[in-house]
């Protein structure tokens, strides 16, 4: 795959640190950049849209970012521009050069469709900061409104075709599953990245135990529900929530913290702290979803007056792990009766 533009967002403006100079790779990539917005260290990124040239054809191309919201920490070298100040000279340029024209937006899909109401003059709309895909091009006004999602699950293909004078385009998203062959450099990368976790989190476990065992009491297990719940412990141990630390253990992700705290209960608060010590706070158990339940057991028996109240479990409770961008298949109605 070639790339004839890219755009900056909040991720990308991350990655510039002291040790790793991401704006040098980047100008060194010789990718235009099409971010008109954005500037760094008092120099912007771009300062017209980019015109294309394919097949007889001129594409306009630009990309703004309009959620106006830099990471505090980058704040000091990067600076971001009204997108309102610039869009009609924006527009005007790209629409009297090129024969259709594609914006991406740094934003998310109701910010997005609130700036292309406002704005007319845009074919095609790439939302470029949502983790929610479009299974269906949304239009508002005369723009198509598109999005892949995010986490790279999705590569997203447009083909623009003139009929009768005008343009018409065909959208689709294409699944990048395990039928479409990995990046050599980037597969290396990645294992790389699992050995250094893997490295860290053996490194740092002894100390972690320590410090969280006065700070966070044991949560309880499920084996400890059982007694009075067993017809739903029994279920429960059928379903893909107690062995789910097994679909990271496959994929040699199960010291990454950005995906353990999913697959283990109550990770480093009291209950899974690794495999090795452990390992019967893996998978996702009852308290994962009931909450703590401190002195649930004891209010039952007799020996308490007080107990946590076990939440109601609605559907935000759920999306902390099932969000759109790890679980885009994720229907709450339907999937909470496999809890058990």
């Amino acid at each position: 795959m070639k790339y004839d533009a890219i755009s900056i967002g909040a991720r990308e403006i991350l990655m510039q640190r002291d040790n790793y100079n991401a704006w040098e790779k980047l100008n060194n990539s010789g990718i235009p950049i099409a971010t008109l917005n954005i500037s760094y260290r008092g120099k912007g990124l771009s300062d017209k849209p980019l015109i294309i040239h394919r097949g007889g054809v001129r594409v306009g191309v630009f990309s703004l970012f309009i959620d106006g919201h830099i990471p505090k920490s980058a704040q000091k070298d990067w600076y971001v521009e009204d997108p309102e100040k610039i869009i009609d000279a924006t527009l005007s340029y790209a629409r009297k050069n090129a024969d259709f024209v594609v914006a991406m937006l740094h934003g998310n899909i109701p910010q997005s469709r609130k700036f292309v109401k406002n704005h007319k003059g845009m074919d095609i709309v790439i939302v470029s900061h949502s983790s929610i895909k479009l299974k269906k091009p949304e239009k508002v006004n005369s723009s198509l409104l598109v999005c892949a999602g995010s986490q790279g699950k999705y590569l997203g293909r447009i083909d623009a075709h003139l009929s009768g004078g005008k343009w018409r385009f065909n959208t689709r998203l294409i699944a990048l599953d395990r039928t479409v062959p990995g990046n050599p450099l980037l597969t290396k990368t990645y294992a790389r990245y699992l050995e250094r976790i893997e490295r860290m989190a053996k490194k740092k476990a002894q100390k972690r135990e320590e410090e969280l065992a006065g700070k966070f009491p044991p949560v309880l297990r499920a084996t400890a529900c059982q007694s009075c719940h067993k017809d739903i412990y029994h279920k429960w141990v059928k379903t893909p929530h107690t062995h789910a630390i097994d679909s990271l253990i496959k994929k040699k992700e199960h010291h990454d913290p950005e995906c353990i705290s999913c697959h283990v209960t109550y990770y480093l608060k009291g209950g899974f702290v690794s495999r090795e010590k452990t390992p019967e706070y893996a998978g996702v158990q009852c308290v994962s979803c009931h909450g703590r339940m401190e002195g649930h057991i004891e209010f039952h028996s007799g020996k308490s007056e007080k107990q946590d109240a076990p939440p109601q479990i609605k559907r935000d409770i759920c999306l902390k792990c099932h969000m759109p961008e790890r679980d885009d298949d994720f229907d709450f109605e339907r999937d909470k009766k496999m809890v058990h």
